[in-house]
Formats: structure tokens, C-alpha cells, sequence
């Protein structure tokens, strides 16, 4: 075999940005898989590496651990369901705009994803609580800003400290409950049946503390 010795140097070092981009999201599709299917314990970062088609090294720099992986598929999980969820109609009085909200956010958190990374992360709350805490983290932080967005607020100073603990507290009565009993192994159509009167409920008992201080 002939060397084109004119032929430019092959380029070493980090993969553009783009590639890095496609190959990272590889590599947590199929951690997320794995992870659904043999859980924490079993899945290893070598496994990841083999069927990922990724050397071990490159997935060693990125994840130096298992748990750092696992944190990473949780926030990517998460942050890909509220990406794809549909922008809440303002056309809507303010009282079907939290109705709205509440049934989007409940639909989401019932997907069979989010149910099985919820009920690994309790699985392993004993062992990684550091964990457990970062996966409730980021779900009720992604919850509350897609409430803050959907209300349409841009409200700044210091009613933005009271709305933002208004619109947790919404989640809270509002979503938590049927995702966590979700987690539990209440059956997802059951739940989503339920999920109307639930919200209703949270809107009736929190919607005039929240129009207050968005000024409706």
C-alpha cells in the first residue's frame, strides 16, 4: 500500500463540536436504555462503552463514574420533556391557563421513562443520596420554570421570590402527588384520569395568590 506522502495530517485531538455533540447523545441514549432495562446495579460504564461504539477512555473523561453518567441521563431525560412540551395557549383566561399547565406537566412526568429513572434514582437514594436529591432537583426546578413561562410572567424584584415559591407549591400539590404514586406503581392511565380534578383542585386553592402578584 502506497503513503501519499502529500495527502494533509490527519488531525488529532478533540472531535469538532458537532461530532462531539452526535456522540455524546449516543452515549446517553444508550445509557438511558441500559439503565431501564438492568437498572443501576447492573449496568456498567464498560457496557455503556461497548454498545455505545464509544472507547472507554473518551467515556471515562466525560463520566468519570457511574453516578456521574446517571446524573447526566436524568438531566438529559428531564430537560428533553420539557423541551417537547407544547407552549400553553395565552389566549386562555388565567384560571384554564394553570388547568392547562398542571395536566401538560402531569402527562409528562407519567411518561414510562420518567416513571423508571424516578424509581431507580429512590432505588438508590440509600447509596447515592447525593443523586436521588439532584434528579428531585431538577425535575421540580424544570416543573416550576415551565409554570413561570406558561403564566407569562417576566415580573422582576421581589414578587419574583414570592411567585417562584407560589409556582413550586403549585407543582407540589398539583403534580407531585400522582407522579410519586406513579413511582409507587399506581397504574399511569389511572392516574392520568385523575389528573383533571387534581389540578382543579390546586388552581382553586392557589390561582388568586398567583394573580395577585402577576397583576391579571
Amino acid at each position: 500500500m502506497s503513503i501519499d506522502h502529500n495527502a494533509p495530517p490527519r488531525r488529532r485531538g478533540r472531535p469538532p463540536a458537532q461530532q462531539a455533540g452526535l456522540l455524546e447523545e449516543r452515549v446517553l441514549q444508550v445509557a438511558t436504555a441500559l439503565f431501564m432495562e438492568r437498572g443501576f446495579g447492573r449496568t456498567t460504564l464498560d457496557l455503556v462503552a461497548q454498545q455505545a461504539e464509544v472507547g472507554k477512555s473518551s467515556l471515562y473523561t466525560r463520566y468519570p463514574s457511574k453516578g456521574a453518567l446517571f446524573d447526566a441521563v436524568v438531566s438529559h431525560s428531564i430537560q428533553a420533556m420539557f423541551d417537547h412540551m407544547a407552549p400553553v395557549p395565552q389566549s386562555l383566561d388565567f384560571a384554564q391557563r394553570l388547568q392547562t399547565i398542571g395536566e401538560i406537566l402531569i402527562d409528562g412526568l407519567l411518561h414510562p421513562r420518567c416513571v423508571a429513572l424516578m424509581r431507580i434514582t429512590a432505588a438508590e437514594a440509600g447509596n447515592f443520596p447525593g443523586l436521588a436529591l439532584k434528579a428531585y432537583q431538577v425535575s421540580l426546578e424544570g416543573s416550576v420554570e415551565y409554570v413561570l413561562m406558561a403564566i407569562g410572567t417576566t415580573r422582576a424584584g421581589n414578587a419574583d421570590a414570592q411567585l417562584r415559591a407560589l409556582a413550586q407549591r403549585f407543582v407540589e400539590v398539583a403534580v407531585q402527588p400522582l407522579s410519586f404514586q406513579a413511582a409507587f406503581g399506581v397504574e399511569a392511565e389511572l392516574l392520568r384520569l385523575r389528573a383533571p380534578a387534581c389540578v382543579k383542585d390546586a388552581v382553586a386553592l392557589l390561582k388568586d395568590r398567583i394573580l395577585v402578584l402577576v397583576g391579571e
